[in-house]
Parts: structure tokens; C-alpha cells; sequence
């Protein structure tokens, strides 16, 4: 990280400089760090997995030697409005509780915030625009300071299993990565094709594989359907069963074939033995992933843009972001 921070810089905050995560020696600084602000540790797999080898991981601030604040970035292949670009995903931000108390520009989350969007993200930056997760409270103080702006809103869609025969039309069957990558990535750009007017993280083999075969701590399903007569892929659906629910964490295809996807994993679930459904989805795709068995409510959560430095307006994103549970950084 820049040696030469706004938030070095500042008066108030004697004996602060921000460090990197980079660095293995900084790795207990954050997991100490997260353990005292969401009072349960993160196993280190999944701090390496999330950030291993990145060059600007995000902003770990110290105060006389002791990490008191966190602003991660995950950088994220994305497809803006059928432009290919790098964009940022914000994560993990954290001030230890010792610190919390000051809400105004002078607190230590405006001073970590900020001077990340102002290294990397905007006009003639490293990202031309960021995005995450935000909780309810974290996005009413970020918007109250003038660092983001909301384009877009998470919902959470949710169907009853479904008992019914095998279908005489689809195949479903769980993905073969030595035998499917051409087919994830052929449904990927026909999916890619079909939403040049949103923003879609890409969602090839690479990823594929990274973020669901290669993650350290939760264990997911990944079916491919298929055309039975041709062969042809129609689609893929990623799944994480829970206890008395599975998850659908991620499709691959085009938006008109969502229908058989869903009607095929609700096959699935009743498999299972389970007996809903649920995801989360972008609020502009929620009824055509719903469809007319679906329920759709809020989640709450809030897609932020980037305010504070200038780049794309967030009039020109607004409801187009394509995202579901899978794009987070913790489901």
C-alpha cells in the first residue's frame, strides 16, 4: 500500500499507519482483528483463499501496533454493460469495537474507506467500480459519509420442493470437471451474450473452479442439465445443502432457459429431502428467477456504488447489477 495515506497524514489519528496484507507476517493481525469484531474466527484457509497472491488486498490499519481496522478488496472479473473490465468487491471491513465510536469523517471506517477508494477505485484507477454486501447498518453510515450510493437491492426468492417424475426432456446430473469445462464455459458466454445490459461477474471454468471446487471451508453441489435427446447443456445451478433448506448459489445460462433450471433443482431438493428452496438475487431479476411458484422478499442488503471519487454515475448502473448468493464473499 501507498506509503504516503491520507490517513497517515492525519493529525487526529496519531500513531495509526496502514499496512498490507500482503505480507504473511500480517496474517494474525487480521484474524485477530476479525475475531474481535464478529466475535468468531475466520480459519486462516479461508482468509489465504480469499486473498492470496492479490496485489491491493485491501487496507489494514494499525494503531500503535495493533490492527484496529480492516477494508478488503477481492478484485473480480466483470462484464460492465458487455464491456469485459476488473472490478473490486469490498469485504471483511471491520473496526475493533474499542473504536466504533466515532461515526463522523474523523472515525477510523471513513479514514480506511475512503483512502481505498481513493487509491483504487474510479476514474484513472486501478478498478472503475466497486461493489459488495454491505449489512443494513454499514450502508446507512457509508451513505450518511458520503462514500456510497445504492444501485440496486439483494431479494430473496424461495419455492417449495417439487415430487415429480424425471423429465423425458432434461438430464440433470452432477459436473464432471474432467469432462464438462467446454461445456461451463460455452453456457457462460451464451449467458454473457444475453446480458449485455447488466453487470455480471464472469462465470467460466476458472471461476467455476475457484470459487466453488476449490473453497476451504463449505462444500457445494454443481449439476449440469442438459438437452436428453441432443446432449446440448442447457444450464447450470449451483446448490450448498443445509439442514432443512438448499441453497442455489449460482446459474450459468441464458436468462430464458432460468425456468427449467429452477424446475429441474426443485426436483433436486425433493431428492434430497428437503423441503425448500431459496436464493438471493438482484431485485430487477427476482420475478423471472421466481417465476410463478416463487416467493420474493427482501434480504435487506443493499448493492453499494462507489460516491467518493468520481467514475461512473450511479444513474448509469442502477438496477443492473446481475448478482446472486455465489457472488458474495461468505455464503
Amino acid at each position: 500500500m501507498a506509503s504516503d495515506s491520507s490517513l497517515q497524514n492525519n493529525s487526529a489519528n496519531q500513531g495509526v499507519r496502514i499496512t498490507s496484507l500482503v505480507r504473511p507476517e500480517n496474517e494474525n493481525d487480521f484474524l485477530d482483528l476479525f475475531q474481535a469484531a464478529f466475535r468468531h474466527q475466520m480459519p486462516p484457509e479461508l482468509l489465504r483463499w480469499k486473498y492470496c497472491g492479490l496485489v491491493s488486498p485491501g487496507m489494514l490499519v494499525k494503531q500503535d501496533g495493533l490492527p484496529v481496522a480492516f477494508y478488503g478488496g477481492m478484485p473480480r472479473a466483470i462484464n460492465l454493460l458487455g464491456t469485459p473490465v476488473m472490478a473490486v468487491q469490498i469485504g471483511d471491513v471491520m473496526v475493533h469495537p474499542r473504536q466504533r465510536g466515532i461515526l463522523s469523517r474523523k472515525g477510523l471506517f471513513f479514514q480506511v474507506a475512503s483512502s481505498f477508494l481513493e487509491h483504487f477505485v474510479g476514474d484513472g484507477k486501478t478498478f472503475p467500480v466497486a461493489f459488495g454486501f454491505p449489512s443494513e447498518r454499514a450502508f446507512r453510515l457509508a451513505a450518511h459519509l458520503g462514500l456510497y450510493e445504492r444501485v440496486g437491492e439483494l431479494m430473496q426468492v424461495s419455492w417449495p420442493a417439487l415430487k415429480a417424475r424425471p423429465s423425458y426432456k432434461f438430464l440433470i446430473r452432477p459436473i464432471n470437471p474432467d469432462q464438462d469445462v467446454a461445456a461451463v464455459d460455452r453456457l457462460w458466454l451464451e449467458m454473457a451474450d444475453a446480458l449485455q445490459d447488466q453487470i455480471i461477474g464472469v462465470r467460466d471454468w476458472s471461476y467455476v473452479q475457484q470459487r466453488y471446487l476449490q473453497h476451504p471451508a463449505f462444500t457445494y453441489q454443481i449439476y449440469l442439465v442438459s438437452s436428453r435427446w441432443t446432449g446440448v447443456p442447457v444450464g447450470i445451478f449451483v446448490i450448498r445443502v443445509h439442514e432443512d433448506t438448499v441453497e442455489l448459489l449460482d446459474m450459468i445460462a441464458p436468462p430464458q432457459r432460468l425456468s427449467i433450471l429452477v424446475h429441474c433443482l426443485r426436483r433436486v431438493a425433493w431428492g434430497l429431502g428437503k423441503p425448500r428452496v431459496h436464493a438471493w438475487i438482484t431485485n430487477q431479476n427476482a420475478r423471472l428467477l421466481a417465476g410463478g411458484a416463487g416467493e420474493i422478499a427482501s434480504t435487506g442488503i443493499t448493492i453499494p456504488h462507489n460516491k467518493w471519487t468520481s467514475g461512473i454515475p450511479a444513474s448509469k448502473i442502477l438496477d443492473r447489477w446481475w448478482l446472486m448468493g455465489g457472488d458474495t464473499d461468505f455464503n
